[in-house]
């Protein structure tokens, strides 16, 4: 379902999907095949446009003895997805029987795929990204990393390995499909409310939101951190 109508190419869109869908499919070429590991992940400027991502698995998963110093690494984040129905195109079929025999459902999608080379962390790097990861996932006046015991604080961090990946290309996807014509677009949105189940209410505010354009979603997608439970 990739169209190159709904291509992105805006590292700016990348830093704003990572930072709102941090927890992230981590995959690598191993010696028995392909290895995926999930990890969340944080946004750090880096050598390229589009920046760099650091993460941290446990040393003991499977996929640890496949991430060596330069080995070629693909990310996949995911963000909102939502069936789409063509009922909801009202402006195009206003009737109960209109025909509808020139359209068909279509599945509506964020997707970022990022490909570098991995570098290792050393331990005051890893620090720093455990420490900002919290910050970053707890609320206010929420839980902080000085506030975990020093023993359980040296001995966790001897089991974790810290990866760094600066992105070297990225295919950016947002197929954000209003319906067969732009006039069609309320009626999604309404049907999208309507139904409200898994990410609905995010797709909703994404359409609502978008122009079209990068800059557009940049912003939509920021704001869906304080959207959800406010949009209808």
């Amino acid at each position: 379902m990739h169209y190159a109508e709904y291509k992105h190419t805006d590292p700016d869109l990348v830093r704003a999907l990572v930072d709102i869908f941090p927890f992230a499919a981590i995959s690598v070429n191993g010696s028995h095949g392909p290895r995926i590991a999930h990890a969340p992940l944080t946004f750090r400027n880096g050598r390229f446009p589009a920046g760099a991502l650091e993460f941290h698995l446990a040393k003991a998963n499977p996929i640890a003895r496949d991430m060596k110093i330069g080995v070629p690494v693909t990310i996949l984040v995911q963000g909102p997805g939502a069936a789409i129905s063509p009922s909801w195109f009202t402006s195009s079929f206003p009737q109960d029987d209109s025909d509808r025999s020139r359209t068909a459902p279509t599945y509506n999608y964020v997707s970022l795929i990022m490909n570098g080379r991995l570098e290792f962390m050393d331990d005051q790097a890893l620090q720093t990204q455990i420490k900002d990861l919290v910050l970053a996932s707890e609320p206010e006046g929420g839980w902080r990393t000085e506030e975990l015991a020093p023993d359980l604080w040296q001995g966790w961090r001897k089991l974790i390995q810290g990866y760094r990946l600066e992105i070297e290309s990225f295919d950016l996807t947002a197929k954000l499909s209003p319906g067969d014509v732009p006039e069609d677009k309320v009626g999604v949105i309404a049907g999208l409310l309507d139904r409200n189940v898994l990410a609905d209410a995010s797709m909703a505010h994404l359409l609502r939101g978008h122009d079209g354009t990068s800059q557009s979603l940049v912003s939509v997608v920021r704001a869906l951190k304080h959207s959800i439970g406010t949009s209808s």
